[in-house]
């Protein structure tokens, strides 16, 4: 089964480590949580080709105590405020089916929402400029990506709006087009050259009569 994931994406493809464990110490010691331990995620090359760095935070029981996820939003704009640049953050616990996310950028207001854990998924994948199912391997491998790419051909082309936060976003499905018709075997091309040739016999009888 899936361990919940705290995952940071940053848009400093250099970003320094220790820099980053300093603002994310700020951020904790401002919002009264345990300082938590990050590391690069060194296999997200995926990633690291669409222009993003990719840092995990390590959970640990919270015993009832608040714990960095519960102030994701802080977490990432302290980040955007001192790498000025855009970051991502995405909080998922698939076993129960939840996720969280958040992004910022220096000078504009942070964006975030909550919800089903496919949903959210999603639509940081689309903050990440990603595809889905690329988020969704670097998160658990198979079952999310098998999923993501179902949703991407439930809705096709169309980019349902992030939903409000608290809220599911029901994305609209397109009509379906009308299946093609199937194509002519030999037996269909043996009926069609009778049926042509009865026609051509009877329109010569009908011509005699006249």
């Amino acid at each position: 089964m899936s361990q919940p994931r705290l995952v940071l994406f940053l848009a400093d493809i250099e970003g320094n480590l220790t820099a980053l464990r300093q603002t994310l110490s700020r951020a904790c010691e401002d919002a009264n949580v345990p300082v938590p331990d990050v590391r690069w995620l060194e296999s997200a090359t995926a990633l690291a080709d669409a222009g993003w760095r990719v840092a995990e935070i390590k959970l640990t029981p919270s015993g009832g105590k608040a714990v960095p996820e519960d102030h994701l939003d802080a977490l990432v704009r302290a980040v955007a405020r001192d790498f000025r640049d855009q970051a991502v953050g995405l909080y998922t616990d698939k076993a129960g089916s939840y996720g969280r996310a958040s992004m910022s950028e220096p000078g504009r207001p942070s964006r975030s929402l909550e919800g089903e854990y496919i949903d959210v998924v999603r639509q940081s994948a689309r903050w990440l400029g990603i595809e889905g199912p690329v988020l969704g391997r670097l998160l658990d491998g198979g079952a999310t990506a098998r999923n993501l790419l179902a949703a991407a051909v439930d809705f096709g082309a169309e980019q349902p709006q992030a939903p409000a936060k608290g809220q599911k976003g029901p994305g609209r499905r397109h009509p379906e087009p009308p299946p093609a018709p199937p194509e002519p075997d030999e037996d269909d091309r043996f009926v069609e050259a009778k049926l042509g040739e009865a026609r051509r016999l009877m329109e010569q009888y009908l011509t005699h009569r006249k």
